[in-house]
């Protein structure tokens, strides 16, 4: 009987266990399918530079650094914002969505004050 009882309770340790499974955005650990991947930190992106294909893109932050940063991406011409992240706290994720990138040159930045200056941008093309 007793060995019965602790099947029970690791049965049900296992049950708690999976009802905390995480899910979109803030805390998740698996990136959606297709999207890409970019790491966030004090005071970088990894990678800086990155290819997509135009039309919806998705990306998947993770920030590794102490502190929270964002994601900003603009027109490289204008300057005009196309999309912008949530603030990620630290270890934390994040994803979002560009329903309708156009192919070109943009930029993207921490639009985190002083984040920017310290080096925290980097280049997207959309082919």
């Amino acid at each position: 009987m007793k060995s019965y009882s602790r099947f029970l309770l690791a049965l049900v340790c296992l049950a708690a266990v999976a009802a905390c499974g995480g899910g979109s955005g803030s805390g998740s650990s698996g990136a959606p399918a297709g999207s890409t991947q970019v790491q966030v930190m004090d005071f970088s992106f990894k990678p800086k530079d990155l290819t997509v294909s135009s039309g919806k893109v998705v990306v998947f932050l993770t920030n590794s650094g102490p502190s929270a940063h964002d994601m900003l991406i603009a027109d490289s011409a204008s300057g005009k914002t196309i999309a912008r992240s949530s603030l990620v706290q630290s270890g934390d994720t994040f994803t979002f969505t560009v329903n309708s990138l156009p192919a070109g040159k943009y930029i993207f930045y921490c639009d985190v004050p002083g984040h920017r200056a310290q080096g925290m941008e980097g280049t997207l093309t959309a082919t």
